[in-house]
């Protein structure tokens, strides 16, 4: 058996066996060592956290694709991270990284809390950085529709990692719809259900933090439903539930738009299932739990017997399909992503604000 099999098949045992960060640096120290190409697209990084360190394995099993510098408010951590990921180039704060003219940076991904998105995209954008920005992209519309201003302005690429849309699954559900396999979409199903443990999740269960499962995995339920009305809800009704912790655990959520309903049920309480469907009048398309990673999606036809499947493999989560959407919009000089459009989040954050204005 040659070594990657080896590594591979330990790395798939480990997953019954070790648990939180003992499984991730076995993963790591028997991660392919990749060759890359002389010309792989240099990414910075801005926070180091889990999502930092999830698509930083991304870019090390890519050919194309290199982590060049890190940057952390943290000098120590940086550093940890930088010897995790090739000995890259590692900054104390962010502002020290930009502004390094010796570093030749393509692209910036940038994976800090929520909150303070659009502060660190407005300080890429003014240093001409293309960005990849952890979703969600900012917390309003306002400040999204002023950072794509900025961007076109000094001509730079910006784009949310709403990575599910870069999916193969998807990409095959959007040409059975355009193909005309389920007639007209009339109803979208969404449930994204998962039982969080307070203590393991800082951030989600933090209101400082701009906590809360609609601002933490809840925008994959919403971005679903945007991208399937083809834009915003023109109505919208919802009910929520806030905990003792202040901040919002459950959602459901009722909306219409271009004469298609949606039923939306988020939970960060109830370890359920979690698919997704969009139904039409002639079949069904269903994505498996957990929707926004599923490796598998059905096609129905209109008295539920099964028509065909597909099923993709992953690399690096899924995360590979985002990675690549990137390098291939700026190594072809575009400044915003065909598939996660800066409209389609701009759909989504409108959406969001229509939802916490209706609540009851």
């Amino acid at each position: 058996m040659k070594r990657n099999k080896i590594a591979d098949y330990l790395i798939k045992i480990s997953t019954k066996v070790f648990l939180g960060k003992r499984r991730r640096i076995l993963s790591i120290l028997l991660k392919r060592k990749v060759k890359k190409n002389p010309d792989a697209l240099r990414w910075g990084i801005i926070g180091l956290g889990n999502m930092a360190e999830t698509f930083g394995r991304a870019i090390d099993n890519s050919q194309d694709d290199i982590i060049y510098a890190v940057a952390s408010r943290n000098f120590e951590k940086a550093q940890k991270f930088s010897a995790l990921h090739g000995h890259c180039k590692c900054y104390g704060s962010y502002e020290s990284m930009l502004d390094d003219e010796s570093l030749k940076l393509d692209v910036i991904y940038i994976a800090t809390p929520a909150k303070f998105h659009y502060e660190h995209i407005r300080m890429c954008l003014e240093r001409h950085k293309n960005v990849l920005c952890e979703k969600p992209i900012t917390t309003s519309t306002k400040d999204l529709e002023e950072l794509r201003k900025l961007a076109k302005a000094n001509g730079c690429f910006l784009m949310e990692g709403m990575w599910m849309k870069c999916l193969p699954t998807f990409n095959k559900a959007d040409s059975w719809i355009r193909e005309g396999k389920i007639g007209n979409p009339e109803l979208i199903k969404i449930d994204f259900n998962k039982r969080e443990i307070v203590d393991t999740r800082r951030s989600i269960f933090n209101a400082s933090e701009g906590g809360g499962v609609m601002n933490d995995y809840g925008v994959y339920a919403i971005s679903f439903m945007t991208k399937y009305l083809s834009g915003c809800p023109s109505k919208v009704s919802s009910y929520n539930r806030i905990s003792k912790l202040n901040i919002d655990t459950d959602w459901s959520i009722v909306a219409e738009g271009n004469n298609i309903k949606a039923f939306v049920n988020i939970s960060s309480d109830f370890g359920s299932i979690s698919k997704a469907a969009i139904i039409g009048e002639q079949g069904t398309i269903e994505w498996e739990s957990q929707f926004n990673r599923t490796t598998t999606v059905t096609l129905y036809d209109s008295i539920g017997k099964k028509v065909d499947s597909f099923t993709a493999s992953y690399q690096s989560q899924g995360f590979e399909y985002e990675l690549n959407e990137v390098h291939q919009c700026i190594t072809a000089g575009k400044k915003e992503s065909d598939i996660v459009t800066l409209q389609s989040s701009l759909d989504c954050l409108a959406a969001v604000e229509m939802i916490r204005s209706t609540y009851k």
